[in-house]
Parts: structure tokens; sequence; C-alpha cells
């Protein structure tokens, strides 16, 4: 076991750690999420609902 203690509490973080975005990429447009990628979308518009549903899932989960 290790020894020691905290010296400070953690604090919560005050917005939601997943954030989607939408961004062009070469055959398309990605749906990002901490520097990870989906594969491209054909249109920006599906690439936008998809991380739109996504975000609200998140967004549920905390």
């Amino acid at each position: 076991m290790m020894s020691g203690y905290v010296e400070r509490p953690c604090s919560a973080p005050t917005h939601c750690a997943r954030h989607y975005e939408v961004i062009a990429r070469a055959g398309g447009w990605s749906i990002s999420l901490n520097g990870a990628c989906t594969r491209p979308f054909r249109t920006r518009r599906a690439a936008e609902r998809i991380a739109k549903t996504l975000q609200r899932q998140a967004d549920a989960l905390t």
C-alpha cells in the first residue's frame, strides 16, 4: 500500500467533461471528443445530428 494523504480535495468539474464537436476532415465531417474522431460523415448536418444526440446522452449521465 502507498502511504500518504490528499493535500486538497478534488473539485467536481463545473461543466460537462464530454463535449462533442463537429470538425471538417478529408473525407467529410467527423465528430470529435477529446481528440478522438469518428469516421467522416458525408454531410455536416448528419454529423451535427449525431453529435447533438451524443451530447444529450452524455449530459444525462451526470
